[in-house]
């Protein structure tokens, strides 16, 4: 940072903040016979009031929490809302495919349509028809690779409401009670009283 205020030091003072009170916490993960991988894509149009840049966020799971997520600014202002997601959406199909080789590597073959929730509906279209239209023609090429993935089968990309949008807590500041929500979605646990089996055990 070239010019740091006040308003810098205070933000960085609340994150050492939380960070202190959740020094516990951690994924917790559990024995699972399925490791189906499943994932979430959310993007925050313009959401940088500075470059009024984007930021992406995503995550994945086999089971109980995540085994990967990201929360990156795009390198691209994005038009709308509708280009923000499919940006987004493209970044965690990049994922997608290197999980999909890592799993197959490791332990068994990824023979299904990897299903990423995306709050979108627009973007949820748009990567699944062929046909490109005159408003998103000024949509760089590489963002495409969902759309050929989709087409593919490989990856199943489907609406989620926003209020289950998991990927929410890597794009913006939420208020209290949502974060904690969509904590606990990931799998984050508080280690004091995650306890393993009953008190006989």
């Amino acid at each position: 940072m070239q010019s740091p205020r006040t308003t810098h030091l205070e933000a960085a003072k609340r994150i050492l903040r939380y960070v202190k009170g959740t020094i516990g916490y951690g994924l917790l993960y559990k024995k699972s016979n399925s490791l189906t991988l499943s994932g979430f894509t959310d993007a925050d149009w313009t959401g940088d009031a500075n470059d009024r840049h984007s930021t992406s966020g995503y995550c994945f799971s086999t089971g109980s929490a995540v085994v990967s997520w990201c929360s990156k600014k795009q390198e691209i202002v994005a038009l709308s809302s509708t280009e923000a997601e499919y940006v987004a959406a493209t970044m965690a199909a990049q994922e997608c495919v290197w999980l999909e080789r890592l799993i197959e590597d490791m332990l068994q073959e990824v023979d299904y349509a990897v299903e990423i929730r995306c709050d979108n509906e627009s973007a949820v279209k748009l990567a699944s028809n062929p046909v490109f239209h005159a408003r998103t023609k000024h949509i760089e090429v590489r963002y495409h690779f969902i759309r050929e993935k989709v087409l593919n089968e490989e990856i199943k990309l489907t609406g989620v409401q926003t209020k289950a949008q998991v990927a929410d807590i890597f794009t913006k500041a939420l208020v209290k009670p949502k974060f904690q929500n969509l904590r606990s979605a990931l799998g984050v646990v508080d280690g004091r009283f995650a306890l393993r089996g009953s008190i006989k055990n």
